[in-house]
């Protein structure tokens, strides 16, 4: 399947992305719910992702793309029209676990299609980032327009109706274009040994996720502790960096692809330790917002680059198991980051946890030139009379 033509399909499932995780414990608290409740909703779809990942990896490398990124599809559709009707803690759980099944079948799916190809992988990448970006941005505005239509618990169920309605179209959009030219794959796969240079950037990645995530997760608080901020001035500070990530992506990928995956992660780690050494001593929210954009960009450089350097030469057929191993150690930077910031927050005040995110990119830059590889000369791959040529 040629990715280009599953952009529409992309962003057409992709429209909860943005307001889903802000909607939610907004819902809840109408349902009733209590905060136990609700923890108990993100922990047991954190824990079933983490455990997911490792399952669907290996069982997809026997199924063609195809095959997974149709069944992807599907998922969303039941998902979303799930969360329609969902009144009670198990549905939402049910909806959830769908969702993320879902998610993990979409992007082996497409990193299978994508470092399937000769070149420009993490401007790929970028690609199907800004997709579900955009799709998110969508949504965001369908969420505004319909929550100004409708009460919560109503205007919910009208939302997500409306969202599976489009995931629906999206499928049968996805059957007609594609052909079930894929043959189906070996039973038997052999099992999937990462060499000693992939183990390198899963640790890694590991690492910058944990410390990322610290922050990340502290963002909202920072801003009421730091700037006492309103949620209309905490909306107007997410929506520039929601912005740019929606139409950067490819650009950014595309960058790492021509300069070298290991110079766009080393880059990348400077300008997050510049930008976040600047926020700490900030005293205006626009600046902060600025900052913040410039440091989302620099995020989501270094994600692309590692990301591309870990699956190249992966072969195709053990893309989904490669997956599965990538994603735990994000999955595990992500649970422990947050813990840690929330606790160094509360115990030494709401800057230190930037400060150490700082140092730590500082420390990281000799680390990541010992660690990652070593970049090789850019060769643009152009195809010509259906012939594939490579410039060097």
């Amino acid at each position: 399947m040629d990715y280009k033509k599953l952009k529409i399909p992309i962003i057409m499932i992709s429209l909860p992305i943005i307001f889903l995780d802000v909607l939610l414990p907004v819902y809840t608290k109408e349902l009733g719910f209590t905060t136990f409740q609700l923890t108990i909703l993100i922990s047991v779809f954190s824990m079933f992702q983490l455990i997911m990942r490792l399952i669907l990896g290996k069982v997809s490398d026997k199924y063609s793309r195809r095959s997974i990124f149709i069944s992807s599809l599907l998922c969303f559709f039941i998902a979303y029209f799930v969360y329609a009707v969902a009144t009670e803690l198990s549905i939402l759980l049910l909806a959830r676990v769908i969702h993320g099944v879902a998610g993990i079948l979409l992007t082996i799916s497409l990193y299978g299609m994508i470092t399937d190809t000769k070149s420009g992988f993490a401007q790929k990448l970028g690609s199907f980032s800004s997709n579900r970006n955009f799709g998110g941005l969508i949504g965001v505005g369908l969420c505004f327009f319909i929550l100004n239509r409708y009460e919560l618990l109503n205007g919910w169920t009208v939302l997500f109706t409306a969202c599976g309605a489009v995931a629906a179209l999206a499928f049968v959009y996805s059957l007609v274009i594609s052909r079930a030219s894929e043959q189906q794959r070996m039973t038997y796969i052999p099992k999937l040994v990462l060499s000693p240079e992939k183990r390198k950037i899963w640790f890694v990645n590991v690492l910058f996720c944990l410390l990322s995530s610290m922050i990340f997760a502290l963002l909202i608080p920072y801003l009421q502790a730091g700037f006492d901020a309103d949620i209309k001035e905490i909306a107007i500070t997410f929506l520039l960096p929601m912005l740019v990530s929606s139409f950067s992506g490819s650009f950014l990928g595309k960058l790492g692809d021509r300069i070298g995956y290991r110079k766009a992660t080393t880059l990348s780690v400077v300008i997050s330790f510049i930008t976040i050494s600047t926020i700490v001593f900030s005293s205006s929210l626009s600046i902060f917002a600025l900052l913040w954009t410039i440091f989302i960009i620099s995020c989501s450089t270094f994600n692309l680059s590692l990301d591309a350097m870990f699956f190249k030469r992966i072969p195709e057929e053990h893309i989904g198991d490669a997956f599965g191993k990538y994603s735990i150690g994000s999955n595990l930077g992500m649970i422990i980051g947050p813990a840690l910031g929330g606790f160094v927050f509360d115990t030494y005040g709401p800057t230190v946890p930037y400060i150490i995110f700082a140092v730590s990119m500082a420390l990281l830059v000799p680390f990541l030139l010992t660690m990652l590889p070593k970049d090789e000369p850019y060769h643009p791959v152009v195809t010509i009379e259906n012939r594939t040529h490579s410039h060097k």
